[in-house]
């Protein structure tokens, strides 16, 4: 099946509040029927296709088993296309997607990953994949509900509005 993956822990863990442990991370659930993501098995043409209606700047990569392998940026491609000069059509089409160098790889967190941890990690990227105990990707979390969620606990009345907070206080 998938590869196991390290699931994102703190570098520094610390008691979360009671506000945060009641919640769980599938409170922020995007889940896998939902998400558009891209096959580890098919070509660079055929992730193209599947990012650009959506404008995504990066989707997770999947096995034909449902495991998660990695994530893969627009970043990713352009860079890989440019080195092909004026054939990128075709080497497009003729190259599987996992021969794409990536950057980097998004954080992976597990199904029961803390909510406390979760703030943490959505800190350094727009989405995290959520992998379940045996590796199988069943979604993602995206930033936003988790900074409302934060901003709800800090009893900002608009979380959207956060740039007009403290000019009245």
């Amino acid at each position: 099946m998938s590869q196991a993956h390290d699931c994102y822990s703190p570098p520094s863990p610390r008691a979360a509040s009671r506000a945060l442990t009641r919640m769980e991370l599938g409170a922020f659930l995007t889940p896998k029927s939902e998400v558009v993501w891209v096959s580890a098995s098919g070509s660079v043409e055929q992730a193209l296709e599947r990012m650009k209606p959506n404008g995504f700047a990066a989707v997770p990569i999947l096995d034909d088993e449902g495991g998660y392998v990695g994530t893969l940026s627009t970043s990713d491609l352009m860079w890989f296309l440019l080195d092909a000069g004026s054939a990128w059509q075709e080497l497009a089409q003729s190259t599987a997607l996992l021969t794409v160098p990536r950057r980097r790889n998004g954080l992976v967190v597990c199904v029961d990953t803390s909510v406390a941890a979760l703030i943490k990690a959505a800190i350094q990227q727009s989405f995290l994949s959520v992998v379940d105990e045996r590796g199988a990707f069943i979604g993602i979390v995206r930033r936003r509900p988790v900074i409302e969620h934060c901003a709800r606990l800090a009893q900002l009345d608009r979380p959207w509005q956060i740039g007009s907070v403290g000019a009245n206080e």
